[in-house]
């Protein structure tokens, strides 16, 4: 478990500093210009990072703070269900050293059955968490420009004039 944290965090750290744009140096006489290049999340890249890495398609998309909501939840229910796998693979051991005839045996029967369905239930909470994150990050990729192509319906404006304060009230079909 340590190592799959350890190379989730130095996975994460990778990407994001993989992120970073550096701009080539200029030789001597070269003029700048200015050209715009408008970043558009491909949503399958977005989808198939979520797959791999917790996170990183809400990450790739730029919602930042959806990013950490996925994180800790995936990890939590990963967290909770090692535990409770490790719970039962003791349970099971101590209940394969006792007398099948003792009244601990089948405490410890009924223990082992209430880890192993509490570790199939975490397991199960972090395959439903996985699939909110992978459709977080392909719906977020889709909805990229959303923000920037919406107008309200209505809208409120007030513009000075020479003599006077111009107010527009105006209201979309």
């Amino acid at each position: 478990m340590k190592h799959f944290l350890i190379t989730i965090i130095i996975s994460s750290f990778c990407f994001i500093w993989g992120q970073s744009v550096q701009s080539p140096e200029k030789s001597q006489g070269e003029t700048d210009t200015i050209s715009e290049t408008h970043f558009a999340p491909k949503p399958t890249v977005a989808a198939l990072l979520s797959t791999a890495i917790p996170g990183a398609g809400q990450i790739y998309d730029r919602d930042f703070w959806h990013a950490p909501i996925f994180i800790l939840a995936e990890s939590y229910c990963l967290w909770r269900a090692y535990d409770f796998n490790s719970q039962a693979d003791s349970l099971w051991n101590l209940r394969n050293s006792l007398d099948p005839e003792s009244s601990q045996y089948s405490q410890t029967g009924t223990e082992f059955d209430h880890s192993t369905a509490n570790r199939n239930t975490y397991l199960w909470i972090f395959a439903g968490v996985k699939f909110l994150d992978i459709v977080d990050a392909y719906v977020g990729a889709h909805l990229f420009k959303f923000q920037d192509k919406m107008n309200p319906p209505l809208s409120l404006s007030f513009v000075p004039t020479e003599n006077s304060v111009e107010l527009t009230f105006t209201i979309r079909f």
